[in-house]
């Protein structure tokens, strides 16, 4: 789960235009309505599992349709396809709380962080970083390649890819209390780790953005 809205987009239109922008929100919200209630789900299954317990369908169902970060995600795509826009002042209201968002979720990670848990966690968050920033980002390069993408929409699948972990998983992981520390600790590394590798890829994808300025 990548941090799309608050690394990627800003990336993305900062340097490639409002073009680049489009196919990165589509992921984003495929990746909201239908990858985030799977996890979801696979949460509760596994948190029923732990506890001996079975909770009917419609329970679950109704679980993952509550939770603040799906039901708002459908919420806003219902106001969208209605047409509905917000006041300019609502806006600028919301703009306040939604611009520390970021460096608040960060904090509250680092607070949630020890330096024994850190320690504890180092190997499988390291791995799990290299899975993030390295393996992952190398298949969502080929597919795009393989698949024969426009460069347009290949750079938002590999920069997309290429933003640390979102802090979502660690709201998630904080609300089933499944594995907080390790899921701190790798958000914070990739978070970290990304300052390189994110520039990395974008050196690496300048000859697709020459591509796109010459059209």
């Amino acid at each position: 789960m990548t941090n799309t809205g608050f690394v990627a987009l800003p990336v993305l239109q900062a340097i490639y235009g409002q073009r680049t922008v489009l196919p990165a929100a589509i992921a984003t919200v495929f990746v909201a309505v239908v990858m985030f209630p799977i996890a979801v789900i696979l949460l509760e299954l596994g948190q029923q599992d732990a506890h001996g317990s079975h909770t009917g369908p419609l329970a679950t169902v109704m679980h993952v349709l509550l939770n603040p970060l799906v039901i708002s995600t459908l919420i806003g795509l219902l106001l969208s396809l209605l047409g509905f826009r917000m006041p300019a002042p609502v806006s600028a209201y919301f703009g306040i709380f939604a611009d520390p968002l970021t460096p608040c979720a960060l904090f509250a990670i680092g607070l949630g962080l020890s330096i024994e848990g850190l320690r504890a966690n180092i190997g499988r968050a390291s791995l799990l970083s290299a899975v993030k920033l390295v393996i992952m980002l190398l298949i969502v390069y080929g597919l795009s390649v393989s698949l024969g993408l426009e460069p347009l929409y290949a750079i938002a699948a590999v920069i997309r890819a290429a933003v640390p972990t979102a802090k979502t998983v660690y709201i998630l992981a904080g609300e089933y209390h499944c594995e907080e520390m390790m899921v701190a600790s790798t958000v914070s590394m990739t978070t970290l780790v990304s300052v390189i590798s994110l520039v990395v890829w974008l050196y690496g994808l300048s000859g697709l953005a020459t591509r796109i300025a010459a059209r």
